[in-house]
C-alpha cells in the first residue's frame, strides 16, 4: 500500500526559470542568454553548487570566469538569483489535497545548500507541509546517487515499496526503482496528477 509520496522540487513544484530570470527580470539578449546557459546552467559546476561540498562563493567564483566577457551580467545573474525559480501555483494545492487524503509527503532534491535556504524564505509556498526532506547540498551526495535515497528511507523508516517518487529527469527515476521505490518521470502537472491518481488507485 502507498502511504508516502516523495517529490523533487525543481521542474516538479518549483519553475527553474532560469531563461525567463535572465530575459525578463535582468534584461539580457539572446545571445547572452544563450552562452550563459551554455557555460554556467549546464555547466558540470551547477552540480557541485547542489552538492556544495565545495564553497558556494568558491564555485560562482569559477563560473563567473568561465564568463569573463560578461563581468557586469555575471555579477547581477548571482547578485539577484533568489528570482531565478518561483513555485508553481499547484503545488501547496496538490500537496494539501494528497495530505488530506493521508498521505505522508517527502522532498528529495539535488538543491545548493545556500539557495535552497534562500528559496524556502522567499520562494518555496509549499515546504513546511512535507513531512520530511533530504536536500543535496546538505548531505554532499546529489540524484542519482543511490546513497541520497538510502538517507530518505533510512531516516524517515520509509519501506520503498510503500512510496511513489517524482522527478523530472529520467536517470533519478531510474535509481529510484533500483532500490524498489515505485517512480516515474515528471512531465507536467496534468500528466503527473492523472498518473498519481491511477497509481493510487490501483492501491484500493
Amino acid at each position: 500500500m502507498i502511504k508516502n509520496i516523495i517529490f523533487d522540487i525543481g521542474m516538479v513544484l518549483a519553475d527553474f526559470r532560469y531563461e525567463a530570470y535572465m530575459r525578463d527580470d535582468l534584461g539580457f539578449d539572446e545571445k547572452t542568454i544563450r552562452i550563459f546557459k551554455e557555460r554556467i546552467v549546464e555547466n558540470p559546476l551547477w552540480n557541485e553548487i547542489d552538492r556544495s561540498a565545495i564553497p558556494l562563493d568558491d564555485v560562482v567564483s569559477e563560473m563567473k570566469s568561465r564568463v569573463p566577457e560578461y563581468h557586469d551580467e555575471a555579477e547581477i545573474f548571482f547578485d539577484r538569483i533568489a528570482d531565478i525559480i518561483n513555485s508553481y501555483d499547484y503545488s501547496r494545492p496538490w500537496i494539501e489535497e494528497l495530505k488530506t487524503k493521508g498521505y505522508r509527503i517527502y522532498l528529495l532534491s539535488n538543491y545548493s545548500k545556500d539557495y535552497f535556504e534562500l528559496h524556502r524564505k522567499k520562494k518555496f509556498t509549499f515546504v513546511d507541509l512535507a513531512d520530511g526532506m533530504v536536500i543535496s547540498g546538505f548531505e554532499k551526495i546529489n540524484k542519482p546517487e543511490p546513497e541520497i535515497y538510502k538517507i530518505l528511507l533510512d531516516r524517515y523508516a520509509l519501506i520503498p515499496e510503500e512510496c511513489i517518487f517524482m522527478d523530472d529527469r529520467e536517470a533519478n527515476v531510474e535509481a529510484a526503482k533500483k532500490l524498489r521505490i515505485n517512480a516515474f518521470v515528471f512531465k507536467n502537472y496534468e500528466d503527473a496528477h492523472t498518473k498519481l491518481d491511477t497509481l493510487l488507485a490501483s492501491e484500493t
